[in-house]
């Protein structure tokens, strides 16, 4: 149950309350008890077995979920959350799903990402529309929602389709992503995602800059 990490630390998101790179794991201090974690683009979630989260790191528009925009280089207990099963961690937002299906949202929402609040939200605001989800997924500015029924629910930036949408506007709000069938997993990245169906195969929309679709071009 404890938690390790490693890599670049200019925001403190190693957790080991300094701001030194570590090329090998460096363990995460005052953890334990942990059952999953996050990784941002600079910032960490961790979920603790009993269903708290928390955050260390970047929190320059409140993704550590803290009520403050003030960097933390060790764990601190995201505020006002409990019950949580799940949790993702985006550029600089952060998701978490709660054991109701329900899903809460914290941090920069300058796209909608967060799905509701302020331009900062520095607590977690659960986002509207949705039940019933059992899984997350966070890109660098969007966000997705994996419902019991296989359909996905993706909300935020757009620029690269990333929402499924057929378009390329933006939406704060989640809405159903078209012409997949039904869904038993999701990742997000930057800004292209990935959908696991029930027979096997694997799908992709989003940015293809790098042929992170797979489609051969």
């Amino acid at each position: 149950g404890t938690a390790w990490a490693w890599g670049n630390n200019s925001y403190g998101q190693l957790g080991d309350g300094t701001t030194t790179q570590h090329s090998v794991p460096m363990q995460v201090s005052g953890l334990s008890g942990v059952v999953a974690v996050a990784a941002g683009g600079g910032h960490s979630l961790a979920l603790k077995g009993d269903g708290t989260v928390w955050a260390w790191g970047s929190n320059w528009t409140g993704q550590l979920g803290d009520g403050t925009t003030a960097g933390r280089p060790t764990p601190l207990q995201v505020s006002g959350l409990s019950g949580v099963v799940a949790v993702a961690a985006g550029g600089a937002h952060s998701l978490a799903l709660k054991e109701g299906g329900t899903v809460w949202a914290w941090g920069y929402n300058d796209h909608g990402q967060v799905g509701g609040g302020a331009y900062h939200q520095l607590t977690p605001v659960q986002v509207s529309g949705l039940s019933e989800v059992v899984a997350v997924a966070a890109g660098s500015m969007h966000s997705l929602a994996l419902k019991g029924d296989g359909t996905i629910w993706a909300w935020g930036g757009n620029e690269w389709g990333q929402l499924g949408r057929g378009t390329l506007s933006e939406g704060g709000w989640p809405d159903q992503v078209s012409g997949l069938g039904r869904v038993v997993g999701i990742a997000a990245s930057g800004a292209h995602n990935l959908a696991l169906k029930d027979d096997g195969t694997l799908w992709a929309w989003g940015s293809n800059y790098y042929g992170q679709l797979g489609d051969g071009t």
